[in-house]
C-alpha cells in the first residue's frame, strides 16, 4: 500500500475513521505514507479497512465520548512513536426543531462533536508544542459560518469547532505546529441518514464526496491554510451566504433543513 518500513512512517490519530470522511482520511493518509491510528466504536469497520495495509492502519476501537478516552487514544499513539497529524472528524448532527428535541441527544452532540474533540486536542497539543512540531485537521462545516434553523445544536457545535481551530491557529504560529478547520458542505455520506437528511444532501447544490473533500482538506493543508471549504461550488455557496445579511441566509438555511 506504501513504501518503506511502517515503523519509520510519521503517525496521524483519525478519530470517527469507520466510515465517511473518517475513513477516506485513514486510506489516503495511509497511502501518503503515514502509519494511522484509525479511532472508532465499530470493529468490524476498523477490521476491514486495515485488511492490505501492511500494518499502516492501526484499528483502535473506542468510544471518543468515554472516561479517559483523549488519554487512551494518545498513550496509544505514543507506543507507536507519537501522534505527528490528529484528524478530529469524530461527530454527528440531527434534525428538527430544537423545542421538540431529547435534552439528552442534544447534550451527547455536544460532548461528541465540542468536548471530545477539544479534550484530544487538549491532551495532544502541549507534546507537540515541546517538540515544536505537528498539526490537528479538524473537521467542522460549512454550517458553521451562518445560522442553521432546524439543526441548531450541530451547526452552533461546528461554529464552536471553526472559531476554536481558528484562535488555535493563530496561538500556536511559530511553535512549528499547525491547526486547520476543514469545513465540508454537504457530503454524500452516512452521516445524513443518521441526522435524519433523508436525500437532502443530493439535493443541495453543489454536494460532495468523501473523497472531494479529503482531497481538497489535504490540498489546503499542504498548503498551509487556516480554514478550507472543499469543492468550488460549495466555497461560493458558502461565501455567499456568509455574506449576505443574517435574516437571509437564516431563511434560506431554515427552508433547506426544513423539520417534517
Amino acid at each position: 500500500m506504501t513504501a518503506g518500513s511502517v515503523h519509520d512512517a510519521p503517525l496521524a490519530v483519525v478519530t470517527g475513521a469507520s466510515s465517511g470522511i473518517g475513513a477516506e482520511f485513514t486510506r489516503v493518509l495511509a497511502a501518503r505514507g503515514y502509519r494511522v491510528l484509525a479511532v472508532a466504536r465499530r470493529a468490524d469497520r476498523l477490521a476491514e479497512l486495515a485488511k492490505g495495509s501492511d500494518g499502516f492502519i492501526v484499528p483502535e476501537v473506542r468510544d471518543v465520548t468515554s472516561e479517559g478516552a483523549a488519554e487512551a487514544i494518545l498513550g496509544r499513539a505514543e507506543e507507536l512513536g507519537g501522534a505527528d497529524l490528529i484528524v478530529c472528524n469524530a461527530g454527528r448532527g440531527s434534525r428538527g426543531r430544537f423545542h421538540e428535541t431529547d435534552p439528552a441527544d442534544a447534550l451527547g452532540m455536544i460532548q461528541l462533536n465540542v468536548t471530545a474533540n477539544v479534550n484530544l486536542v487538549a491532551q495532544a497539543v502541549p507534546k507537540m508544542v515541546a517538540r515544536g512540531s505537528g498539526g490537528f485537521i479538524v473537521v467542522a462545516s460549512n454550517l458553521g459560518f451562518f445560522a442553521t434553523p432546524n439543526m441548531a445544536v450541530y451547526g452552533a457545535t461546528k461554529a464552536f469547532l471553526l472559531s476554536f481551530t481558528e484562535s488555535l491557529s493563530a496561538e500556536l504560529a511559530g511553535t512549528g505546529v499547525r491547526a486547520m478547520a476543514l469545513c465540508p458542505g454537504a457530503t454524500s455520506t452516512e452521516f445524513g441518514d443518521v441526522a435524519g437528511l433523508g436525500d437532502t444532501v443530493e439535493k443541495t447544490p453543489g454536494f460532495t464526496t468523501a473523497e472531494e473533500v479529503v482531497r481538497g482538506g489535504l490540498k489546503a493543508w499542504d498548503a498551509g491554510r487556516t480554514i478550507t471549504v472543499p469543492g468550488t461550488v460549495a466555497r461560493l455557496l458558502t461565501a455567499f451566504l456568509a455574506y449576505s445579511p443574517r435574516a437571509l441566509s437564516r431563511r434560506i438555511m431554515g427552508k433547506i433543513f426544513t423539520a417534517g
